[in-house]
């Protein structure tokens, strides 16, 4: 397991990749935090797209966030584990500045 940290200030309005699993591994998701480093309530998004089944789903839909505070979706008690192809994205509100964390602990390929 090797463990890897992304980090994002994100642009305004547009979904952000944060991370997408290289071909041959796969990551579990152990961590997604997010920062309103601005001076009003804004909401954010995470979706993990799934390769393998061509779906998006939303892990958090316009979380509001309030001004100055943080939001822990994924910690040390839950994870997401994603396959080759499958990429993470954050998506925040207009005219905010968030930033997010991403932690991965990354692995070889279990095929049967």
């Amino acid at each position: 397991m090797r463990p890897l940290s992304v980090g994002a200030n994100l642009t305004a309005n547009t979904a952000t990749t944060l991370y997408t699993v290289p071909t041959g591994y796969y990551a579990k998701c152990v961590l997604l935090h997010a920062s309103n480093n601005g001076s009003s309530n804004k909401h954010i998004s995470f979706t993990w797209y799934d390769t393998s089944a061509s779906a998006s789903i939303p892990i958090t839909f316009e979380y509001t966030l309030t001004s100055k505070s943080t939001f822990t979706e994924i910690d040390v008690n839950q994870y997401i584990v994603m396959e080759e192809g499958d990429y993470l994205t954050a998506t925040s509100e207009t005219g905010s500045t968030i930033s997010v964390i991403a932690t991965f602990e990354i692995e070889g390929s279990q095929r049967i």
